[in-house]
């Protein structure tokens, strides 16, 4: 069998954009009743009977739009990371990353607060989103692609450039740095949004103190 060629950035974003334009009123509004079930409900939660009956068609209208349900969850979950507005929201914080630092603690503060509160604008679909990408191999592809360029890949040329610079541990690893960084911020998105643990968050003191923990570790001095 002919392997298939990797889909690109391009193509992953490409077909975000042509996504975000329904084709007609029934496929505006089928996605817009997958969007909130999905959302509050998860994937499994939502069935496509309820689906269809939010968006006031038949089943079989909406399989003709979306021959099986991993194509409407696709449609879904798709467009708003590829496409929409918290792409964008990382490109800029990407601009601002390029801004030299005062020190790495400067770095991790404005890095994690633009990011936690792209994420918190939503955090129900951000939830969704994240259980459906361990379970499903197709949308997960095309995330990890658009990720790794996007998020990834300019996360480390800037740790690169503050390691250069004298203001990182020469002899640290700034890959693992890296996934050190991402495990804390989604660990700490998780638990802040999903297990609510207690309702009194100040996230400038937490982001602050994660700041200090990764500048110095937190043994006894």
């Amino acid at each position: 069998m002919r392997k298939r060629k990797p889909l690109t950035l391009k193509d992953f974003e490409e077909e975000a954009r042509k996504l975000m334009q329904p084709a007609t009123e029934k496929e505006r509004a089928i996605v817009t009743a997958a969007m909130d079930l999905i959302t509050r409900k998860g994937v499994d939660g939502a069935t496509t009977a309820e689906i269809a009956r939010r968006a006031g068609v038949t089943e079989k209208t909406l399989f003709r739009y979306f021959p099986s349900k991993k194509d409407l969850v696709r449609r879904v979950l798709l467009p708003p990371v590829l496409g929409g507005g918290l792409m964008r929201a990382w490109d800029e914080m990407n601009e601002q990353l390029r801004t030299p630092s005062a020190d790495f603690k400067a770095w991790y503060t404005l890095f994690t607060r633009g990011r936690l509160t792209a994420l918190a604008r939503n955090p129900q679909f951000v939830g969704t989103f994240l259980l459906e990408l361990a379970n499903n191999i197709e949308l997960r592809d095309g995330v990890e692609t658009v990720w790794r360029e996007r998020v990834w890949g300019p996360m480390r040329d800037s740790l690169r450039t503050m390691q250069g610079e004298g203001k990182v541990r020469a002899d640290i690893d700034i890959d693992s740095l890296a996934r050190v960084i991402h495990c804390i911020n989604l660990g700490y998105f998780l638990i802040r949004h999903a297990l609510k643990p207690d309702p009194a968050w100040n996230d400038e003191y937490e982001i602050g103190q994660m700041a200090d923990l990764l500048m110095h570790g937190a043994g006894a001095r």
